[in-house]
């Protein structure tokens, strides 16, 4: 494309090095592409807790905005953060290979793990299974802010994604460091994968987009998408979804609903998602 790209991201330093791989990969294909940082109410707001300020849309909205008024030509959202539903108008236009689904509890070195930070309801749900004797608290703020009350002794230990770990190349050194595997703890629908936004009507820009994106990550994308966009449940819902591939015919979907859990494997994702669906009784 001759034009240079204005690509929307959040101003938080773990979203900016998310929209920098995004603008790396788009760059090799021989793109200009600028940054445009956005403020979010859910950045503004970093001491509410997520399901008092709603949690749908909190990281997104004002970024789709941009795009719509034409001030932007795409955006990077974490695949987690997604709403049910896009702005009217735009699509997600590619998805890049993912980084690792897992959670990770991150702690003091030393300490016995009583006390546990976390704004997610999946993630004290699931923790709880592990550190059912621990009493957890919210805990808001970007990763460096949580690390930070780590640090100052708030919280025994705190609950992050491995994938911002990785992408921020957090020192963890010292701090004790447990990793979850998706079957020990199942990750929120899209953990780990990073979402292009464009408008539907860009059809050069998505084929640019559809380019640098990963064929096998696009498919765990809408395969957890459409599962979560068809739940509907509000944020204060505990929801863990993860699909994998076992072989090239075949699906496996790990759900987390509320309190039900389950996994079944198909060999047609959509009919595994209404197996689901009559099983949770949604």
């Amino acid at each position: 494309m001759s034009k240079t790209l204005r690509l929307a991201t959040r101003g938080s330093r773990l979203a900016l090095a998310q929209a920098g791989l995004v603008k790396e990969a788009l760059e090799a294909k021989g793109a200009t592409v600028e940054l445009v940082t956005v403020s979010t109410r859910g950045d503004r707001d970093r001491t509410s807790p997520l399901s008092v300020i709603g949690g749908q849309g909190l990281f997104v909205r004002e970024v789709e905005h941009c795009l719509l008024e034409g001030s932007a030509d795409l955006a990077v959202h974490s695949g987690k953060d997604l709403p049910y539903e896009l702005a009217e108008g735009l699509t997600i236009g590619g998805v890049p290979k993912a980084a690792a689904p897992h959670d990770v509890l991150v702690s003091r070195r030393g300490v016995s793990i009583r006390h546990i930070g976390s704004s997610s309801p999946r993630r004290v749900l699931e923790c709880r299974r592990h550190y059912p004797q621990a009493v957890y608290s919210d805990l808001r703020g970007n990763v460096d802010t949580r690390l930070q009350k780590l640090r100052d002794g708030q919280y025994d230990g705190i609950l992050l994604a491995k994938a911002g770990l990785e992408r921020l190349q957090a020192d963890l050194s010292d701090f004790d460091v447990r990793e979850f595997t998706p079957e020990e703890f199942l990750p929120a629908p899209c953990q780990g994968v990073l979402a292009v936004e464009c408008r539907e009507e860009d059809t050069a820009l998505r084929e640019l987009l559809a380019s640098v994106s990963d064929p096998l990550t696009r498919k765990r994308f809408d395969l957890e998408r459409a599962l979560f966009a068809r739940l509907q449940a509000d944020c204060s819902a505990a929801i863990g979804v993860y699909a994998s591939f076992p072989t090239e015919e075949e699906t496996e979907l790990s759900v987390l609903f509320r309190e039900q859990r389950m996994t079944r494997r198909g060999k047609d994702p959509d009919a595994l998602i209404e197996e689901v669906l009559r099983e949770l009784i949604v």
